[in-house]
């Protein structure tokens, strides 16, 4: 009775402003021609719309918005390496499931590695972040080896501007869940962020055995 189709809606953003949200994914009831969309999608496009606007992929905006936020008495526009980036993507993901709202927005897919729950696009989104001019990757040496370092993030100005402008008009909800993440996972060190997904999601204690470095 139903078919999958897309269509446009009229909403209003977090800023309550009007705004016209081009191809929702909906279904189509065939006898009656009545269509459904669910809330979950609309806000999806909503942020859809937002990354368009600023030539972004839409799952690369909480990478953005991670960066952004301030944790603290710490300095925002940074994560000092990249394993607490990991880290810090799934939690907000994770907190935001616990809300029942994790599927309102668009977010990169996680596999269960060596090094803990990894966002599978990582690498991929820093370096077309990089190339827009948005993000800066630092390598800090921990060790004597070519590969002992770790990747340092930072926004660039540009990047600091564009983050600022989506933190306003992001929903309040993933506002939020990004800063109290940020807030709790920023000061921690590699072995405290491991004992914490050990304890808080064992599933991952047979799979995540090695400290991430990256």
């Amino acid at each position: 009775m139903w078919e999958e189709i897309t269509t446009d809606i009229k909403s209003v953003n977090s800023e309550q402003k009007a705004v016209l949200l081009r191809d929702v994914p909906a279904l189509k009831n065939k006898k009656s021609g009545k269509i459904r969309v669910y809330p979950a999608e609309v806000a999806k496009a909503e942020i859809r719309d937002l990354a368009n606007q600023y030539g972004l992929e839409p799952r690369q905006i909480p990478i953005l918005l991670m960066l952004f936020a301030k944790p603290g008495i710490f300095r925002e526009g940074m994560v000092h390496f990249k394993y607490h980036m990991n880290k810090m993507l799934f939690y907000q993901l994770e907190e935001m499931r616990k809300q029942k709202i994790g599927e309102t927005y668009h977010h990169d897919d996680f596999v269960a590695a060596k090094r803990g729950p990894v966002p599978v696009s990582l690498d991929e989104d820093l370096t077309n972040l990089k190339k827009l001019g948005l993000v800066n990757v630092t390598l800090i040496p921990f060790g004597k080896g070519k590969k002992e370092a770790s990747k340092e993030i930072e926004l660039t100005k540009q990047g600091f501007e564009i983050s600022g402008k989506l933190w306003k008009q992001i929903p309040e909800p993933l506002r939020d869940t990004t800063l109290d993440v940020k807030k709790d996972l920023f000061p921690l060190s590699t072995n405290a962020i491991k004992e914490k997904v050990h304890e808080e999601y064992p599933q991952y204690r047979k799979m995540y055995v090695e400290v991430d470095l990256d």
